[in-house]
């Protein structure tokens, strides 16, 4: 999972199935992160090729920890709930008194570190989730590029040989 694991959660057991399995799932990032030229158009078409094959490979890790925070951010919400549902039966309130229950649960220290670890886990699910779009959009520019290249080239090819 990301590296932000403030307690354990589901997506370690489901990490540690798919290890089992034989799936591996990387959790660590080798590369330096793809970065796209100013002109696209002025990179050669080795460089262009190996740009997109970097930039796949880091959609595809970036996607693979985007799912382990979605995971993580699911736990988080389901001990969240799962406390203030315990807060709540523990404070043993009528219905008269549902808003001094609610205040009650709201401020039990349970709940509140369960709150704080949803949202650094939402936060953190946010983040990659727009860095996993940039990077798909990145990787869509240079596919287009490579395809108008090709195009270009068989379009020269046509002429040439009739």
């Amino acid at each position: 999972m990301a590296d932000m694991h403030i307690q354990p959660g589901h997506g370690d057991v489901v990490l540690e199935v798919l290890k089992h399995q034989g799936l591996q799932v990387r959790t660590t990032m080798k590369m330096e992160t793809p970065e796209l030229p100013i002109d696209i158009t002025e990179i050669g078409d080795e460089d262009l090729m190996l740009l997109f094959s970097k930039l796949t490979a880091y959609n595809n890790f970036l996607a693979t920890q985007f799912a382990c925070a979605m995971i993580d951010e699911r736990d988080a919400e389901r001990s969240l709930d799962y406390e203030e549902g315990v807060a709540f039966l523990q404070s043993h309130a009528s219905k008269s008194l549902a808003s001094l229950v609610k205040a009650h649960v709201a401020t039990n220290p349970k709940v509140v570190e369960l709150k704080e670890i949803h949202s650094a886990r939402y936060n953190y699910r946010k983040l990659l989730e727009v860095m996993v779009n940039n990077v798909e959009r990145d990787t869509a520019l240079v596919s287009r590029e490579l395809t108008r290249r090709t195009s270009s080239l068989r379009n020269r090819s046509d002429r040439m040989f009739p």
